[in-house]
């Protein structure tokens, strides 16, 4: 049994259409990798591997997380990873066959943070920095805004590239709901600091505070009153603050708008969708896949995770099955007698209906996952990785996915 599950999820191992490149040829060819999809698909141990994958090949390789359950550092075992780059030990690769050159590089994004190094970079003095970092309307804005935490993702990716450290830069993408958000968040937050929106908070009024509500029309006022409900802040005057502040950064902060969604675009950029066999995480997926090819991002690979592969064993009714393994079961536990009404014969029956329910689910799998492809542009591939029997926690476990991830089995 052991050798079928062996050799069936070799050979599920890399799943391709006629004309597709593979997936390590579309990583050779892209020097940005971001991976994409909805929270709790394997999204993290997905750019991990990929990244250790661009570090065996010589590749001076970084990944950009953005996981909060910080998953990341005991697979690396690096310890704790924060917002400055932190480089996995070359003895630590040694034993991987890195190539040479080759390096492995992690960092987490720290939201606040790294807010706070973009003010700190192009505040125009440091009057209006500390005048920006010490207003509560954006200490809430930088930990809670809707969008926020994706824009950062966008804006420190626009930085890693910029430092030219590195040739290969794999981001995981935060554990939103709608992937989407990942790719929206730049005019998002660009349509939040539009000139219009600045010019009306900054009007001498806006100092007035709370009591300017009386001379408003009822519209004006219950979206004031929705900005003291999302963020705390009870003073207009810190709201008008702000924007006063933000107001000498806009110039710079509309320009690196345009840059990072330009990056996004660029063609060494490629996106790699990350999902499940499950039919409403395939759904979104389709959904996401239409909408990246709206805005000029075109999707480069999926990868189907925890999938149920088949079995290579003959499918027999469960009665006969479980009278096969009868034997084996009543060696095992040492259990007197034979029969159904036996503690063998109640396990074995139980094994052979779990089989079987497992032969049915990956069955299911294989359909959706095949209905899926179909509808995939061509010469975009699609790996599986199985449902393992245990979670990836280190560099071997992240090597040990390359064999379905490139289908490079040793």
């Amino acid at each position: 049994m052991r050798a079928a599950v062996s050799k069936s999820t070799r050979e599920a191992a890399v799943v391709r259409s006629r004309g597709t490149r593979d997936l390590g040829d579309v990583l050779s060819r892209h020097r940005i990798v971001v991976c994409a999809g909805s929270g709790g698909v394997g999204k993290t141990t997905t750019a991990a591997s990929v990244a250790l994958w661009g570090a065996l090949h010589g590749r001076r390789a970084i990944v950009l997380t953005i996981d909060p359950a910080r998953r990341l550092a005991d697979s690396l075992g690096v310890g704790p990873i924060g917002n400055t780059p932190i480089e996995v030990p070359a003895s630590a690769l040694a034993g991987l066959g890195v190539g040479k050159g080759g390096t492995l590089t992690a960092m987490m994004l720290d939201q606040k943070g790294s807010w706070d190094e973009l003010v700190a970079r192009h505040a125009p003095s440091e009057e209006v920095r500390e005048s920006i970092l010490a207003n509560p309307f954006y200490r809430q804005l930088s930990q809670s805004f809707a969008g926020s935490q994706e824009y950062m993702a966008v804006e420190q990716l626009g930085e890693l590239d910029a430092s030219g450290r590195y040739d290969l830069i794999v981001v995981d993408t935060p554990p939103t709901q709608h992937a989407l958000d990942f790719l929206e968040a730049p005019d998002r937050l660009l349509h939040f600091l539009d000139r219009k929106i600045v010019r009306w908070f900054v009007r001498p009024s806006m100092s007035a505070g709370w009591s300017t509500f009386q001379t408003m029309n009822r519209t004006v006022r219950f979206l004031l009153g929705k900005i003291e409900d999302a963020t705390g802040v009870a003073a207009l005057a810190q709201v008008s603050d702000f924007f006063s502040a933000m107001g000498q950064l806009f110039d710079g902060f509309e320009a690196r708008v345009d840059r990072v969604t330009a990056l996004l675009r660029d063609p060494a950029t490629a996106f790699l969708l990350v999902a499940g066999p499950d039919e409403q995480v395939l759904g979104q997926v389709d959904y996401l896949a239409s909408q990246m090819a709206e805005r000029r991002m075109p999707l480069k690979g999926v990868v189907m995770n925890r999938v149920h592969a088949p079995l290579d064993i003959d499918e027999s009714a469960p009665e006969e099955i479980a009278s096969a393994i009868e034997p084996h079961v009543d060696r095992a536990i040492g259990a007197k007698g034979r029969g159904e009404a036996s503690v063998a014969g109640k396990v074995a029956r139980r094994l052979a209906e779990n089989l079987a329910a497992w032969q049915g689910r990956a069955r299911g799998d294989a359909l959706r996952i095949e209905v899926f492809r179909q509808g995939l542009p061509r010469g975009v591939p699609l790996v599986q990785v199985p449902d393992l029997p245990r979670d990836v926690h280190d560099l071997e476990g992240l090597r040990s996915l390359h064999a379905f991830l490139f289908g490079a089995v040793d």
